[in-house]
């Protein structure tokens, strides 16, 4: 296990803002839907904050609510037959959980919050009593099951780039796309560490190899600005150490060259 974990729990909730006017809107199952189709479920859906290290999804259980992810990180973990939970990958802002009980299944992954952040839920009752799931919903929904099939996938192709930096350029490079911003907020390094197959040792060394090579600007512990030219380099396989190609390492003023990372820093 990667990160102490601790049952859910129902903190006070923040103000909630309205979907049309939260940042998240475009990457929610919720706020994607037509303004009608809102209108009718905005009154149940509630916001809440949870901790790091809160179990928000249990692979095996029939979740009651669905969430997405607002603000913050979660750490994916599929268990098999041996009864470890293993990490598989991490998912940010508009991460839906929760939404195999619309198919009245057991959750698939266990998600684990990171850090701190926000979430917002919905009973899944209310949304089958009061008939708010349509085709268009169940569309959106698909759509979703994709790309998290396609981020599962990117987190698995990491493992084979060659070398453990060129590992650690490449997961830090998702996280910034997650969290859409080039400032990010840093993982443990165990958490690092156990999503790369490899010892925190390890993931410190990578770290401060990175931050000589250009790739990484610390701010502080918990905070680093992505260089994205750079990591993108070392992630393909250029060795630490030669020299740079022209037009791909840029300063962290112009590191931000993804869609996903061209929002504002999250709160």
């Amino acid at each position: 296990m990667t990160l102490e974990t601790h049952p859910a729990t129902t903190p006070a909730a923040p103000t909630r803002k309205a979907c049309p006017d939260c940042a998240c809107r475009t990457h929610c199952l919720l706020g994607r839907q037509a303004a009608a189709v809102r209108a009718a479920w905005e009154p149940h859906v509630r916001e809440r904050r949870f901790r790091k290290g809160e179990v928000l999804q249990r692979q095996g259980h029939v979740p009651a609510t669905m969430q997405v992810v607002k603000v913050g990180t979660v750490l994916l973990q599929r268990r098999a037959a041996d009864g470890v939970d293993r990490p598989v990958g991490m998912a940010g802002c508009g991460q839906a959980m929760g939404t195999s009980a619309l198919l009245r299944r057991p959750a698939d992954l266990s998600c684990v919050a990171v850090a701190p952040g926000r979430l917002c839920e919905i009973d899944v009752a209310r949304l089958e009593q009061g008939g708010l799931l349509g085709t268009d919903f169940f569309r959106d929904l698909a759509l979703d099951q994709w790309r998290g099939q396609a981020l599962l996938a990117d987190w698995a192709r990491i493992l084979h780039v060659r070398g453990s930096a060129g590992q650690l350029a490449g997961a830090l490079l998702l996280l910034a796309d997650l969290q859409r911003s080039c400032l990010v907020r840093l993982p443990s390094h165990s958490v690092l560490a156990g999503l790369l197959f490899t010892t925190r040792e390890t993931v410190a060394r990578g770290v401060a190899l990175l931050t000589r090579e250009g790739g990484l600007v610390r701010h502080d512990r918990w905070h680093g600005e992505i260089v994205r030219g750079r990591l993108t380099e070392l992630a393909r396989g250029s060795q630490p150490g030669a020299p740079r190609q022209a037009g791909l390492a840029g300063s962290p003023s112009s590191a931000c060259t993804s869609a996903a990372s061209a929002c504002a820093p999250l709160p």
